[in-house]
């Protein structure tokens, strides 16, 4: 199984138009804070890129000012040598940009958002159309992973799909930060192909992967983990409980992973632990940061009425996922029964505490 190939080993098989990056269409599909910086991104990557948005206003300033209003407004949009990120805002010009040859489009929308977007558009997207998504989640509705969704929604079981992930906060993406990102797909080429197509060798790295589950799951699963780790934050605990917790949540995730049928290699790399130590040891995050409210007393419809938290639509699923594998999985089981109020702050650390002390390689295995 190949995981996380690096960019330059896998240059000689990569087909000479992929090596000539020509420009491509990337339609990134939501103009909040990750899916501008994904736009400027593959628009610093030499690529044609649009933004589709439902705000005329917004919109509008995107297109005048270079610059987006809602979010991340504090970073132009120019890029170097004269290519623009476009706005679009409308149905017919959705429909006239998807229709593209060779379209690539990015979805950057909440998670619960995003296979209804897809349901609603299904006629304008075309069957070789190549998706990325870049939302890290699960759907609630169907318990289904993201790429299992689209295709439901779309009532298309052959269309190319990738997956990109990594550790990638909006803003530091915006400020020129170095970032390393892994895309992934169960046909390679398409990993290969949005791997040149996201590549800037200033600021972005890309890897590649074959294992769509496992870069799902990693993206995914980490959300309901940076909630504990805010909730830990928000008892009053320091870093030796956070890295404590952080250790023994990657090996559960290894263990759900593998249960799905996904590659455990894959949580040790830029999906796994890569995203689960930028989520849970930053309070950057807005899984941590809903994890220290939570602590607080605020309410959960309180904390999301402003910004969406993927986590906990997540760890619903997560616990799904767990029952379904029959996995124990105490600590994604501690954080969901803490969002949900079944136990107190003190009841799940006696729980977790509490429990049989045994071997640590064994405990790792």
């Amino acid at each position: 199984i190949v995981t996380e190939n690096d960019p330059d080993n896998l240059a000689p098989h990569i087909p000479q138009w992929q090596n000539s990056k020509p420009k491509q269409k990337v339609v990134v599909i939501g103009a909040g804070a990750f899916g501008t910086a994904m736009a400027y991104t593959a628009a610093q990557a030499g690529n044609d890129t649009v933004i589709y948005m439902r705000d005329a206003d917004q919109c509008a300033a995107i297109n005048n000012e270079d610059r987006n209003p809602k979010y991340l407004s504090d970073y132009s949009l120019r890029i170097e040598g004269g290519i623009q990120i476009r706005g679009i805002c409308t149905a017919d010009e959705l429909e006239e940009e998807l229709s593209a040859p060779g379209v690539v489009i990015l979805p950057a929308l909440p998670c619960q958002l995003t296979p209804p977007w897809f349901k609603e558009h299904k006629d304008a997207i075309p069957e070789d159309a190549l998706i990325c998504c870049a939302a890290k989640g699960l759907y609630l509705k169907t318990y289904k992973l993201m790429g299992h969704a689209i295709r439901d929604a779309l009532g298309q079981a052959n269309q190319p799909l990738a997956f990109l992930s990594g550790p990638s906060f909006a803003e530091e993406i915006m400020k020129g930060n170095p970032t390393a990102l892994v895309v992934a797909s169960d046909e390679l080429t398409h990993a290969v192909r949005m791997q040149q197509i996201m590549r800037n060798s200033k600021t972005v790295r890309v890897s590649t992967s074959d294992d769509p589950v496992g870069v799902q799951l990693g993206g995914a699963l980490k959300n309901p983990l940076a909630i504990g780790a805010g909730m830990l934050s928000g008892m009053g605990f320091g870093i030796n409980t956070l890295s404590a917790m952080v250790t023994r949540a990657s090996h559960e995730l290894r263990q759900l992973c593998i249960a799905m049928g996904g590659n455990p290699r894959t949580i040790d790399g830029l999906a796994g632990m890569g995203d689960l130590m930028l989520t849970c040891f930053s309070s950057q995050s807005r899984n941590q940061q809903c994890g220290q409210r939570l602590m607080k007393g605020e309410r959960i419809e309180d904390i999301q009425k402003n910004c969406t938290v993927e986590g906990i639509a997540t760890a619903d699923v997560a616990i799904v996922y767990a029952d379904m594998c029959e996995l124990e999985l105490p600590i994604f089981r501690c954080v969901h029964s803490l969002i949900h109020k079944k136990i107190t702050p003190e009841e799940a650390v006696l729980k977790l505490m509490g429990r049989r002390s045994g071997k640590e390689t064994k405990v790792l295995l």
